[in-house]
């Protein structure tokens, strides 16, 4: 039997101030919460039920417990102290089935759990690695592979002897697949998985690598945050869940259109109830969100109930409060 583990405890301390409002997982991608397309990606390859952990904000992820997205979700919460991305599994060792897929509730991706799944070494691992270039590795750190599918190197914590060539191209997308029994590398509190079973088992040959050529956007900061959404509005990736299928009327892929008075230059997502009187261009705007007459917006994100000031603007995040410039 598998299930999988969504990771959605962490502070997001990159995405402030966004992460003041909402934990990282619920923040919204062209208006559906990322922890949606995480529950999504589970209901693709049959995982259910789902242990979803909060610690910051966790009143707000309360509620997700129960029916979502096609699967079943229970709510783990790590009060008062957060656990990690060990010692969160570890905290629930017991109610885990023997195979665990375990997404990252604040990346985008369409990673294959199955195949993670089906690739784990008996009792061992295996991770999801996506190639990267150059200019890439320093910040995620190697992980490297050989021609028989195993990790030889974990970002230099962990090493085993490479049969064949070595592939020294790809990254740790956090994204893994484990067997129960690997949590007994894990110490009960505040732990880190990597550090603690994987550097465990990668010197024992049981830690798989799987190649990841798809989609895989790591939402860390503002930045990162706002080009996301971009590429989803553009049509740029392929993703568990279609956003569009939830957007209401008024909404455009094409050029020009005319919606309350304002008029949008798609592609513009807009939730439900929004009201729309000045000029949208590429942008997503939430449920009841308001962009009045005197405002125009270009490249921007709304989230639900902001009124948006009038003026012009450009690469801005409306979340609450003042707008976020991420220009």
């Amino acid at each position: 039997m598998h299930q999988a583990f969504v990771l959605a405890a962490g502070f997001g301390t990159r995405l402030r101030p966004l992460t003041t409002l909402k934990p990282k997982p619920l923040v919204p991608v062209c208006g559906v919460p990322m922890l949606s397309y995480a529950l999504a990606l589970c209901a693709r390859h049959g995982l259910s039920p789902v242990v979803v952990n909060a610690h910051h904000l966790a009143d707000q992820l309360r509620p997700w417990a129960g029916s979502h997205e096609g699967v079943d979700v229970t709510i783990s919460e790590e009060l008062p102290d957060i656990l990690g991305t060990g010692g969160g599994l570890r905290k629930v060792r017991d109610q885990l089935a023997e195979t665990v897929a375990v997404v990252n509730g604040d990346t985008l991706c369409n990673v294959d759990l199955r195949a993670l799944l089906d690739a784990i070494p008996g009792g061992g691992g295996a991770m999801a690695l996506r190639v990267h270039p150059e200019d890439a590795r320093e910040r995620y750190g190697v992980v490297a592979y050989d021609d028989a599918g195993l990790v030889t190197d974990l970002k230099r914590m962990a090493r085993s002897t490479p049969e064949g060539a070595e592939h020294r191209d790809a990254h740790f997308t956090g994204i893994h697949a484990l067997h129960r029994d690997m949590l007994d590398h894990v110490p009960e509190g505040m732990a880190c998985i990597v550090r603690t079973a994987y550097i465990a088992e990668v010197p024992r040959r049981r830690v798989a690598a799987v190649r990841h050529d798809g989609t895989w956007l790591d939402v860390g900061d503002p930045a990162a945050y706002l080009d996301t959404n971009l590429a989803v509005l553009g049509g740029a990736v392929s993703l568990p869940l279609d956003p569009w299928s939830r957007a209401a009327g008024g909404t455009v892929t094409g050029s020009v259109a005319t919606a309350q008075g304002g008029r949008l230059h798609g592609p513009v997502w807009v939730g439900e109830g929004a009201r729309i009187q000045g000029e949208v261009v590429q942008s997503a705007i939430g449920a009841r969100a308001v962009v009045p007459a005197g405002a125009r917006l270009d490249s921007c994100i709304v989230w639900d109930d902001v009124v948006v000031p009038p003026g012009a603007w450009y690469r801005h995040v409306f979340a609450g409060g003042d707008p976020v410039d991420v220009e």
